[in-house]
């Protein structure tokens, strides 16, 4: 079945009777080639005529309501959905120009499927959903990284001073309170029914393909009797040296590592506090509190030479104070920035936190030795790839003196 709808059958259904007989895939099909195949100065037109199309299948059956139409307590503005022409930031144009400012939730079509919606939330904060910053207005575009994994894609929003796409390169994307970028990966893309138009979308752009999105989809892991997929919230590394958070005060903190073809989820335990026995029982304790960024290397330590062990490096320190508890253990080591997240062996001696990815010493260092060796996999890959550009760029000048002397 399509994948635009795949995730989404049982509410599209009820949102209208034309896709209760009407296979998916030739629903959306002419509207795909439109959205794909017309030129950008002819978007604008394709949008007046999806929109009259919509509103002529509305009118055959006044009892057919979308469910994103109905009213609601909210600002009115909250239901106006723009209509996107693209989320490829190439062919962007003004009336593609999207404005959730002051608001929690702000719906929008797309021109791949006009007749559903998708509601874009900012985020929540102790259960509530806070509304986007005041000045929010930009471009929704499809964001991946020219050397990333395709599975690193994800749907952000460029915010600009005025609707014209010419302003897009100088702009910047929308930040969270805590500095990360608001971002709709892959993940959630693929897998919830409120993204349907999305999906839509990005396969007409011809961003995303079907193989790609079934990928995203088995991207899990488990998690005692649960199986855990990524989120927006989740960090997602895919080289060596790229930052990601953990807390100090945590028992565990969780890392998505992916490669071209496959995710694996990589929890660290415990990497800045530790579960020591007192007397019959296992009491843990949190010396410090605050944050961190840190990174998975390559390990240069004399004992790991000739090895493919990794190491985890602090690379900043965002905050830290001491804890109450800080005083029931004895010779923690302060985190300092720059240097290496270390791990207490039984005899009580700390080392650096390492993992030898050819050789796991235990049940946990092989789950983490899967996940890390994505990383080694991704750096063959790119050594390939620049091998073989250069090789291009390399006979580029023989071409150029042998077309000059003609």
């Amino acid at each position: 079945m399509n994948r635009i709808l795949r995730a989404s059958i049982p509410p599209l259904c009820r949102w209208h009777p034309a896709l209760r007989s009407t296979r998916p895939s030739f629903l959306l099909g002419g509207l795909d080639r439109v959205a794909s195949d017309t030129p950008c100065t002819h978007v604008a037109q394709a949008r007046r005529r999806c929109i009259s199309g919509v509103g002529a299948a509305a009118g055959q059956d006044k009892h057919a309501v979308l469910a994103s139409d109905t009213p609601t307590a909210a600002n009115p503005n909250s239901r106006r959905a723009i209509l996107l022409g693209t989320l490829d930031q190439r062919r962007l144009s003004t009336e593609d120009f999207f404005v959730p400012s002051g608001l929690p939730h702000k719906s929008l079509r797309v021109l791949a499927a006009p007749d559903i919606r998708a509601s874009l939330a900012y985020t929540w904060q102790r259960g509530i959903d806070m509304p986007f910053p005041s000045d929010t207005q930009g471009f929704l575009y499809w964001h991946h990284e020219s050397d990333a994994p395709a599975l690193t894609g994800q749907v952000r929003l460029r915010i600009t001073k005025s609707p014209h796409p010419a302003t897009f390169p100088e702009a910047q994307d929308l930040q969270l309170p805590d500095g990360r970028i608001w971002n709709i990966p892959i993940y959630c893309i693929a897998r919830r029914s409120n993204y349907a138009p999305l999906r839509a979308q990005l396969l007409s752009d011809k961003l995303v393909t079907e193989e790609l999105l079934d990928t995203a989809l088995s991207v899990s892991a488990s998690y005692g009797t649960r199986t855990v997929h990524p989120n927006s919230e989740s960090s997602f590394i895919w080289k060596f040296g790229q930052i990601f958070p953990v807390e100090l005060e945590m028992t565990k903190a969780s890392v998505w590592l992916l490669g071209r073809s496959r995710g694996q989820r990589l929890v660290l335990k415990s990497p800045f506090s530790l579960f020591q026995r007192s007397g019959t029982k296992e009491v843990f304790y949190a010396p410090f509190i605050g944050k961190a960024l840190v990174q998975f290397e390559r390990s240069t330590l004399p004992e790991h030479e000739g090895t493919r062990t990794v190491v985890l490096r602090i690379s900043k320190i965002v905050e830290l104070t001491k804890s109450e508890t800080s005083g029931g253990v004895d010779g923690v080591p302060e985190p300092k920035e720059g240097g290496l997240v270390l791990k207490r062996t039984p005899n009580r001696k700390w080392i650096p936190w390492s993992v030898d990815v050819d050789q796991p010493r235990s049940e946990y260092h092989a789950q983490a030795s899967r996940a890390l060796a994505i990383l080694f996999d991704n750096e063959e890959w790119q050594a390939g790839l620049a091998s073989r550009r250069t090789g291009v760029r390399g006979n580029e000048p023989d071409r150029l003196i042998t077309s000059t002397h003609l």
